[in-house]
């Protein structure tokens, strides 16, 4: 058995790959020790990993690694990090480990599920964008803030400014509220636009491209669990 961990900025992403099937896929927050206890609990059921393959573009990839060899002391570790070339896809980076690891997997994977040119977007803290083409070149991409760090930002940067949980119809809007919402997701559809040919294949990964998709009514396919897949090509 393998354990298979995509570790974001904001939440922690694992499954248990049995036999080339991805299995157990759950998710937790990891800000404070009270998310670590849980994620150990949860751990705790499972036998030893044989090999753990981990996606870390948190901070906390030291503290990760003493979590794991602390529970698991005999398992494997396998931090990955983005190659030249690998599974068909050629990075486009000069110095290729500088590409964000989850970014790559995301692009492995979809060149794994899907056929022809690919647009891959993860709206996570920080929303990715990458292109790949037909021939699993990487052409390259680019990166926005995410959803509720766009939000987030105008609040803390501004002194009469605030956001709001609610949703609101798309346009021109008559309140604040609505307006941030609405130019948050506005800056989000041009950014996919920019990103965008007409040979792409729209792929959205990530916590809030179930939103972002239903938002802006995007013709897109829903893949949420993109870099674990990637990770699980790396396993195999």
């Amino acid at each position: 058995m393998k354990l298979l961990i995509d570790s974001g900025n904001t939440r922690l992403k694992w499954a248990v790959l049995d036999s080339g099937t991805l299995i157990e896929v759950a998710a937790v927050a990891h800000k404070n020790n009270h998310d670590l206890a849980s994620l150990k609990k949860q751990w705790a059921k499972l036998i030893q990993p044989e090999s753990i393959y981990i996606s870390c573009v948190s901070g906390s990839k030291s503290q990760l690694k003493r979590f794991l060899i602390e529970l698991w002391p005999k398992s494997d570790l396998k931090f990955l990090q983005s190659p030249c070339m690998a599974h068909g896809i050629e990075n486009s980076y000069p110095n290729p480990v500088t590409l964000g690891v989850d970014r790559w997997l995301a692009m492995i994977a979809a060149k794994h599920e899907y056929t022809g040119s690919l647009c891959i977007v993860d709206c996570g803290t920080a929303i990715t964008l990458d292109c790949i083409d037909a021939q699993g070149l990487h052409l390259g991409g680019m990166i926005l803030p995410g959803w509720n760090l766009m939000q987030q930002a105008l609040k803390k940067g501004t002194a009469n400014l605030d956001v709001s949980n609610e949703s609101y119809s798309l346009g021109l809007a008559n309140n604040t509220q609505a307006a941030i919402f609405n130019g948050s997701l506005a800056a989000i559809k041009g950014f996919i636009n920019a990103g965008m040919i007409s040979s792409n294949q729209l792929i959205l990964t990530g916590g809030d491209a179930e939103f972002i998709k239903k938002s802006l009514q995007l013709t897109a396919v829903l893949d949420l669990n993109l870099v674990l897949k990637g990770l699980a090509l790396e396993a195999i």
